[in-house]
């Protein structure tokens, strides 16, 4: 198992299939930033992810850590958001094994700076892929998710798909 370091897509995303609880059993550690707790607990209070992360921070299942080099995280601000900056920054800080990202911009510059990006629909496959759901309920998830408005180009999505 491996340490993952959580943006706000993935919580809320994950929160809204209500598989938020499934990330202990493919992670052995999960750590987000200070910017993306506050920005979902605090800024988010009463929306879809709110209540999960708070109730994972509290059992101590997802880690909340601030990031100590502000440099990095004042470089990567233009053009990304806070809560991303602070996400990548954190994943060099902790040498994490992910960096969960949705962003495009945001992954591309966690790319550049050779880090292994993955995306919410890997995290789906990895729960696949560990029996924790079925093929059914994979493919439903895909389906609620798109509704939901979360972008998933065709491309993407028959990647992830392969090999089902």
């Amino acid at each position: 198992m491996s340490r993952v370091v959580l943006d706000s897509s993935v919580v809320i995303a994950l929160s809204a299939l209500g598989y938020f609880d499934k990330l202990k059993d493919i992670f052995s550690e999960v750590l987000t930033p200070r910017a993306v707790y506050e920005e979902i607990c605090v800024k988010g209070r009463g929306l879809i992810g709110e209540r999960e992360l708070s109730e994972a921070v509290n059992a101590g299942l997802v880690v909340v850590k601030d990031v100590k080099n502000r440099l990095l995280v004042n470089a990567l601000l233009d053009p990304l958001a806070l809560g991303e900056a602070e996400t990548i920054a954190l994943a060099v800080e902790e040498n994490a094994d992910y960096v969960v990202i949705d962003d495009k911009l945001a992954r591309r510059r966690a790319k550049s700076m050779e880090l292994n990006v993955i995306g919410t629909l890997r995290v789906l496959r990895l729960m696949y892929n560990a029996k924790l759901v079925d093929k059914k309920t994979f493919l439903k998830a895909l389906e609620k998710l798109k509704e939901t408005g979360f972008r998933i180009s065709d491309k993407v999505l028959s990647k992830v798909l392969e090999k089902l």
